[in-house]
């Protein structure tokens, strides 16, 4: 492999990273209408090196929630909440909607994806890790026996509804939300 072929292989790493970087930005500030034109002009770099490495908006879109919901999931396992079960499960949904909170344009999007991973595969790491730490709760006595994966989920599509309805105020209003809605999972 000559230098100039490695140079380009840098080059186009690089030149993803940007579009990534600019897709992110872009969604979370501006929701998911963002055209692949505008990301490439956010990102510096041509339309058509976007399309290189991102075919169609869909595929970036995919990339960058994948990457969300890794951060989501390593974030959602605080060791400190571990000897308490009801903060272990709560910590988890605190956190997702959070992190929907502090990306508003993507809240929605977040949620959908979260759903769709849990429902589709209930025993992989999301589903699992919920599943889990709910009965962790449950067998406690502190969360409700009759709450599901899907009650957990509806709050984070709840959330995404808040905070679209809460320009300005995401944080705010997403952490009041999930905090009545967590009431409402506490056993008696």
């Amino acid at each position: 492999m000559t230098v100039a072929e490695r140079r380009l292989r840098a080059d186009a790493a690089h030149n993803r990273q940007l579009i990534l970087e600019a897709g992110r930005a872009a969604f979370a500030s501006d929701g998911i209408d963002v055209s692949m034109a505008e990301i490439a002009r956010r990102a510096g770099v041509g339309f058509a090196t976007a399309q290189r490495r991102f075919p169609t908006k869909d595929h970036l879109l995919r990339e960058i929630i994948a990457e969300e919901l890794s951060g989501i999931q390593e974030a959602a396992t605080d060791p400190a909440s571990e000897g308490d079960p009801w903060e272990a499960f709560t910590t988890s949904i605190r956190t997702c909607a959070a992190h929907q909170a502090l990306n508003p344009g993507l809240a929605g999007a977040i949620a959908d994806s979260v759903s769709a991973a849990a429902l589709t595969d209930p025993a992989g790491h999301i589903g699992s890790m919920f599943t889990s730490i709910a009965q962790h709760a449950t067998n406690a006595g502190m969360l409700r026996h009759d709450v599901t994966l899907g009650d957990v989920l509806a709050i984070l599509q709840g959330n995404a509804g808040v905070i679209a309805h809460s320009p300005g105020n995401e944080m705010p209003a997403s952490a009041r939300f999930v905090e009545l809605a967590l009431r409402g999972l506490r056993a008696s």
